[in-house]
């Protein structure tokens, strides 16, 4: 019989509507040297984070809820064309247990929850548009995440509940979108982004074999 335990690194797909403040006006001038501050709010797609393969009854994959999350970006143009990027998000979810082999823990049972602080450095590329209102592009950034988890179970052997350490993580994402200005101080930013968090966490694999060599 053969066991193996797997932990995923989780992903994210983010729609982000994002309203941004540019200063001074892009809409007029090159966006060359300048900054625009701005608060986004999104919503998240999550994956699993853990599956375990097995012949026996154990076989079962933790996963992430989708939800919401809020942020906010401090942009520079480097230069009419390229951006480089400070982004914070918040983001949160629920864990729940797939059970696959029907073993003693209910399928979608409510585990807990995981926040997350999410620190990216992101760097923006464009090219010219027909529209000089319009600024799309393509990121790629690296980032941290900070985890703060929270376990809805108690230990049998003291009766209390479960305290589980956060973790800090090394992330990237990729992503596209458009930026369009309003007014001269106003402007609209669209994007969808797929983030992975390398969870850096290992689990036991193991082979067991019988007397006569049958793995």
């Amino acid at each position: 019989m053969q066991t193996v335990r797997r932990l995923t690194a989780s992903t994210a797909a983010i729609l982000v509507l994002m309203l941004i403040v540019v200063a001074p006006a892009a809409q007029a001038q090159s966006r060359a040297k300048t900054t625009m501050l701005g608060a986004f709010g999104g919503y998240n797609l999550a994956s699993d984070i853990y599956t375990s393969y097995s012949s026996g009854a154990n076989g079962a994959k933790l996963s992430f809820d989708n939800g919401f999350e809020w942020g906010g970006r401090l942009t520079h143009f480097t230069t009419e064309y390229s951006a480089v990027e400070f982004a914070y998000t918040r983001n949160g979810s629920d864990l729940k247990l797939q059970n696959y082999y029907g073993g003693v823990v209910p399928n979608n049972y409510a585990l807990g929850r995981v926040d997350l602080d999410q620190f990216d450095l992101n760097f923006l590329m464009s090219k010219p548009t027909s529209n000089a209102k319009m600024w799309p592009y393509f990121t790629l950034g690296l980032g941290l995440t900070n985890t703060s988890p929270k376990v809805t179970a108690v230990d049998p052997s003291t009766n209390q509940p479960i305290s589980v350490d956060g973790n800090s993580l090394f992330a990237w994402n990729i992503g596209i979108g458009t930026m369009i200005d309003m007014n001269p101080k106003l402007g609209l930013r669209l994007d969808a982004k797929w983030r992975i968090t390398n969870t850096n966490i290992t689990t036991s694999s193991g082979v067991y074999c019988d007397y006569y060599g049958y793995c």
